[in-house]
Protein backbone atom coordinates (compact mmCIF):
# COMPACT_ATOMS: atom_id res chain seq x y z
CA UNK A 1 0.00 0.00 0.00
CA UNK A 2 2.65 2.43 0.55
CA UNK A 3 4.31 1.85 -2.61
CA UNK A 4 0.81 2.51 -4.36
CA UNK A 5 0.99 5.61 -2.44
CA UNK A 6 4.41 6.82 -3.36
CA UNK A 7 3.47 6.13 -6.83
CA UNK A 8 0.33 8.17 -6.74
CA UNK A 9 2.29 10.75 -4.92
CA UNK A 10 4.84 10.57 -8.17
CA UNK A 11 2.38 10.93 -10.83
CA UNK A 12 0.12 13.48 -9.44
CA UNK A 13 3.14 15.81 -9.22
CA UNK A 14 3.88 14.80 -12.84
CA UNK A 15 0.34 16.53 -13.48
CA UNK A 16 0.76 19.79 -11.83
CA UNK A 17 0.30 22.75 -13.38
CA UNK A 18 1.85 25.52 -14.78
CA UNK A 19 0.64 28.96 -16.35
CA UNK A 20 2.50 32.56 -16.80
CA UNK A 21 2.30 34.93 -19.25
CA UNK A 22 2.30 35.71 -22.16
CA UNK A 23 0.34 31.97 -23.00
CA UNK A 24 2.79 29.67 -21.58
CA UNK A 25 0.86 26.72 -20.06
CA UNK A 26 2.73 23.52 -19.17
CA UNK A 27 2.47 20.91 -17.04
CA UNK A 28 5.63 19.64 -14.46
CA UNK A 29 5.85 16.12 -17.27
CA UNK A 30 6.10 18.74 -20.36
CA UNK A 31 8.99 20.93 -18.42
CA UNK A 32 10.69 18.07 -17.40
CA UNK A 33 10.76 16.39 -20.56
CA UNK A 34 12.26 19.46 -21.99
CA UNK A 35 14.81 19.93 -19.03
CA UNK A 36 16.29 16.31 -19.64
CA UNK A 37 15.81 15.22 -23.07
CA UNK A 38 15.74 18.75 -24.99
CA UNK A 39 19.71 19.74 -26.67
CA UNK A 40 19.38 23.12 -25.64
CA UNK A 41 20.98 25.27 -23.49
CA UNK A 42 18.59 24.76 -20.62
CA UNK A 43 21.40 23.52 -18.04
CA UNK A 44 21.55 26.47 -16.29
CA UNK A 45 17.80 25.79 -15.46
CA UNK A 46 19.03 22.82 -13.06
CA UNK A 47 20.84 25.32 -10.90
CA UNK A 48 17.72 27.03 -9.84
CA UNK A 49 16.00 25.69 -6.30
CA UNK A 50 12.58 25.22 -7.80
CA UNK A 51 14.42 23.07 -10.02
CA UNK A 52 16.80 21.07 -8.39
CA UNK A 53 14.28 20.43 -5.37
CA UNK A 54 11.48 18.97 -6.74
CA UNK A 55 13.81 16.89 -9.38
CA UNK A 56 15.45 15.49 -6.23
CA UNK A 57 12.21 14.59 -4.48
CA UNK A 58 11.26 12.50 -7.74
CA UNK A 59 14.53 10.64 -7.27
CA UNK A 60 13.62 9.62 -4.05
CA UNK A 61 10.25 8.62 -4.25
CA UNK A 62 11.05 6.71 -7.38
CA UNK A 63 13.79 5.26 -5.24
CA UNK A 64 11.76 4.59 -2.39
CA UNK A 65 8.87 3.00 -5.05
CA UNK A 66 11.84 0.53 -5.69
CA UNK A 67 12.72 -0.65 -2.69
CA UNK A 68 11.62 -3.72 -1.26
CA UNK A 69 10.15 -1.90 2.13
CA UNK A 70 10.18 2.09 1.54
CA UNK A 71 11.74 4.20 4.24
CA UNK A 72 9.25 6.21 6.26
CA UNK A 73 12.68 9.32 6.34
CA UNK A 74 12.33 8.90 2.52
CA UNK A 75 8.69 9.64 1.72
CA UNK A 76 8.51 12.19 3.99
CA UNK A 77 11.50 13.88 2.14
CA UNK A 78 10.34 12.93 -1.12
CA UNK A 79 7.23 15.20 -0.22
CA UNK A 80 9.07 18.10 1.33
CA UNK A 81 11.11 17.93 -1.39
CA UNK A 82 8.79 18.30 -4.46
CA UNK A 83 6.21 20.47 -1.74
CA UNK A 84 8.37 23.12 -2.32
CA UNK A 85 7.32 23.25 -5.98
CA UNK A 86 3.44 22.94 -5.15
CA UNK A 87 3.42 25.19 -2.36
CA UNK A 88 4.94 27.94 -4.93
CA UNK A 89 1.96 26.95 -7.31
CA UNK A 90 -0.67 26.73 -4.72
CA UNK A 91 0.19 30.24 -3.48
CA UNK A 92 0.42 31.42 -7.14
CA UNK A 93 -2.99 29.95 -7.99
CA UNK A 94 -4.21 31.17 -4.90
CA UNK A 95 -3.13 34.89 -5.58
CA UNK A 96 -3.90 34.85 -9.23
CA UNK A 97 -7.11 33.47 -8.72
CA UNK A 98 -6.12 30.45 -11.19
CA UNK A 99 -8.57 27.76 -11.06
CA UNK A 100 -6.43 25.56 -12.77
CA UNK A 101 -3.68 25.74 -10.88
CA UNK A 102 -5.24 25.30 -8.09
CA UNK A 103 -7.47 22.18 -9.12
CA UNK A 104 -3.84 20.51 -10.58
CA UNK A 105 -2.23 20.77 -7.51
CA UNK A 106 -5.32 18.91 -5.11
CA UNK A 107 -4.47 15.53 -6.31
CA UNK A 108 -0.71 16.15 -5.01
CA UNK A 109 -2.13 17.08 -1.48
CA UNK A 110 -4.12 14.71 -1.38
CA UNK A 111 -1.31 11.81 -2.12
CA UNK A 112 0.87 13.10 -0.01
CA UNK A 113 -1.39 13.39 3.00
CA UNK A 114 -2.69 9.62 2.21
CA UNK A 115 1.62 9.19 1.57
CA UNK A 116 1.86 10.84 5.63
CA UNK A 117 -1.33 9.13 7.04
CA UNK A 118 0.36 5.36 6.06
CA UNK A 119 3.84 5.78 6.85
CA UNK A 120 2.68 7.77 10.31
CA UNK A 121 1.06 4.15 10.84
CA UNK A 122 3.95 2.04 10.60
Amino acid sequence: MKKLALFCLFISFLFCYLEWPPDNRYFVYEIAYELLFQKSGKADAFSHPLVILPFLGQLLALIAIFLPNPKRWMAITAIALMGTLVLMLLIVGALGLNWKILVAVVPFVGAAVWCLRLFKKS
